[in-house]
């Protein structure tokens, strides 16, 4: 009994050090690397779940060195040798072999696209653990010490980059503390002017026309808009388009940071006056979107422009968020097969947080609807005029809404543009209802097109006031999302000199220069921190989307490093 105990206790403190080793990976660094990583885009911080994964982390550890330790001698050395072989595959996956995994941008990764890669890292993950494992097996009795040097070697690495993490974010505090983007007004109106805007994030007007192919009478509703079929957006993706759009300032490729580029946008000038102008014509401004800190940068940016950027408390499910912050590690360090089961969307993160007194901003389409249907529009006597920018989810993968308008596991293109036209003509026929829609200015549009390919044009819908028509019109003329600012002061009856062209300055058949800047990654460049695409392709057209859709399959007519964030 005696001589059991003490080799228990041997193969106990192996275990212990050799299981180090992915439990620092998987449960310490990864997560802390995921969070400073994308701590723009979290509206929590660490301390909301760290402690809980390094308990969990922790005990795990403890247990499973337990386990492993009462095993029989010759298979206690199989499996601890297993488990080094996983870890340093999984150390290796992480640091060298994730190259092929898209920006964290809301989207599911398109697997199928990757099956080759997929086989090819499966394989390099196999012979890595066979080699280990060999290789520690010719060691024969002789392999516990470099096994453990091994272990702890790597372990040591990584708890310095855990130190190093913890010790840079001393002092700092979350950016979420300070104000957030309040939803408590999302479904009200002011009773006496409304300028309303729709973006339905990634609708190309190439989605529109499919879309109506199989479902013709989805535009019965908007006969009393124009729609310009010919709308560029300039930057393909909602960075940098919906801060160029709300701003009028273009993205600056020479800026240090994209951060520093979102603050001196919400900062300008430009983007002052145009608030301003808005504020002093008595018009509330509320504006409702996702992935704030991602698109709009430091809140704080806008808080004297939107009246809805304000405090609020919060209240962080620590237990659901730990589960994603530990399923987002996993999903590193495992290999391209698995990662599927490990995959994390943005949308997931919106049940964690909660406002305390306060309300949570809605752009997931299913929910938007729900709640329009539940709560329905209603007139807010404290604003005089209101200018509301409403930005849901739209068109954007995954496709979970149906042509009803209702949340499912899988949808297809056309279904969801059908039913985001359903949710758009609710909310028109609310303002019907409270008597406010004859008088009311409506833009529904979208921030970029649909993906890389033939739809980088968004769809663009106009109702001015007083508009009526039989039928929808349509306009051919050549104008940009750049035309938002001066649209907005024509439509409330400003001068709009000083915002550029209004899309009322441009006629069908007329010829404009414009150029989309479509992103991408290309290994002849080099890498860019925080993202990961490295490089925009720059497409100038001068007609319509036919010939932008020709160039857009070609070369880029210039190329512009991206930012580092």
């Amino acid at each position: 009994m005696k001589q059991y105990l003490k080799s228990f206790i041997k193969q106990y403190r192996i275990s212990l050090v050799i299981l180090l080793f992915p439990m620092v990976s998987y449960g310490l660094l990864g997560p802390l690397e995921i969070f400073f990583g994308n701590e723009k885009d979290f509206n929590f911080w660490y301390t909301d779940f760290y402690g809980v994964l390094v308990l969990i982390s922790v005990v795990t550890w403890i247990v499973l060195a337990l386990l492993v330790a009462l095993l029989p001698q010759k298979i206690f050395r199989f499996v601890n040798s297993t488990i080094l072989a996983v870890a340093l595959a999984s150390y290796i996956q992480n640091m060298f072999m994730n190259i092929k995994l898209s920006e964290a941008d809301g989207s599911p990764m398109k697997w199928e696209s990757l099956q080759t890669f997929s086989v090819i890292n499966l394989a390099i993950w196999i012979a890595i653990v066979i080699a280990v494992v060999v290789v520690f097996a010719l060691l024969l009795k002789k392999w516990n010490f470099p096994a453990m040097a091994f272990a702890g070697f790597f372990s040591a690495i990584q708890l310095v980059a855990v130190v190093t993490l913890l010790v840079s974010s001393i002092g700092k505090e979350p950016e979420s503390n300070y104000v957030q983007m309040s939803g408590k007004d999302q479904f009200k109106v002011s009773g006496g002017e409304n300028m309303i805007v729709f973006v339905l994030d990634t609708f190309g007007s190439g989605q529109l026309e499919l879309a109506l192919e199989q479902y013709p009478d989805m535009l019965d509703g908007m006969q009393d808009f124009t729609y310009y079929n010919n709308a560029d957006c300039h930057y393909y993706c909602t960075f940098p388009s919906m801060t160029n759009m709300l701003t009028g300032i273009n993205f600056d490729f020479q800026v240090p940071l994209s951060q520093v580029w979102l603050a001196d946008a919400w900062n300008s000038e430009r983007a002052k006056s145009f608030y301003e102008t808005l504020h002093e014509d008595g018009y509330t401004c509320n504006l409702y979107s996702g992935e704030t800190g991602y698109v709009y940068g430091n809140l704080i940016n806008l808080e004297d422009k939107w009246d809805n950027i304000c405090p609020m408390d919060t209240k962080v499910e620590t237990k659901q968020l730990s589960k994603l912050m530990l399923k987002m590690s996993i999903y590193r360090y495992v290999p391209y097969v698995l990662k599927p089961h490990f995959e994390v969307l943005t949308m997931e993160f919106d049940p964690v947080v909660t406002y305390v007194d306060g309300v949570r901003v809605i752009d997931d389409n299913a929910s938007f609807y729900a709640m329009l249907k539940q709560q329905p529009l209603s007139v807010d006597e404290n604003m005089d005029n209101a200018f509301i920018v409403q930005h849901l989810f739209g068109t954007h993968l995954p496709y979970t809404l149906d042509e009803n308008a209702m949340m499912v596991k899988e949808a297809q293109a056309e279904q969801t543009a059908k039913g985001l036209m359903v949710i758009v003509n609710e909310y028109l026929t609310q303002l019907k209802n409270l008597g406010l829609y004859d008088d009311a200015n409506i833009i529904v549009t979208a921030d970029h097109g649909s993906w890389y390919g033939n739809d980088t044009q968004p769809i663009f819908f106009l109702k001015k006031s007083g508009e009526s028509h039989e039928q929808f019109q349509t306009n051919t003329a050549p104008i940009s999302l750049d035309d938002f600012q001066a649209t907005i002061m024509s439509l409330i009856g400003e001068d709009s000199a000083d915002y550029g062209t209004s899309v009322f300055e441009w006629q069908p058949g007329q010829e404009r220069e414009r150029t989309v800047y479509m992103r991408f990654t290309d290994d002849a460049y080099p890498d860019v921190q925080g993202s990961a695409f490295n490089i925009y392709g720059g497409y100038t057209y001068t007609t319509d989307k036919k010939e932008l859709n020709a160039k857009v399959n070609g070369e880029p007519d210039e190329v512009k490093m991206a930012t580092p964030w």
